[in-house]
């Protein structure tokens, strides 16, 4: 069966985004995903719970994660549900994130783009 196209899904909505950068290419509990994307973006951007679940339910129906039914590694907590990026959700997000350095770059050309410190 053939992969639908990444663009259809765009713009994702910043949660599916954040969701997906804190996944990355690791498998993690809802919990584990709010602490990676504190981490990742200096505590920039957070997750809070309710959008968090809200969020990735839709995530695995429209099939950019998968709710895997065992814990990723051995002595990890067999009591929390933990998802991982589907080759289509890594594909979207790669898709995003382009979609976001074109806007960049129209908005440095517009010099609404900040010099660095």
């Amino acid at each position: 069966m053939k992969q639908p196209d990444p663009e259809t899904f765009l713009p994702l909505t910043a949660p599916e985004y954040h969701v997906l950068l804190a996944l990355g290419d690791a498998a993690l509990h809802g919990y584990g995903m709010m602490r990676s994307l504190e981490e990742k973006t200096g505590g920039r951007d957070i997750l809070l719970p309710g959008t968090l679940y809200a969020t990735l339910a839709r995530m695995v129906a429209r099939g950019l994660l998968a709710e895997l039914s065992e814990p990723p590694e051995p002595g990890a907590d067999a009591r929390r549900r933990y998802y991982r990026a589907t080759p289509l959700g890594l594909a979207v997000a790669r898709a995003e994130s382009a979609r976001m350095a074109r806007l960049l770059q129209v908005a440095a050309r517009a010099r609404l783009v900040p010099e660095p410190r």
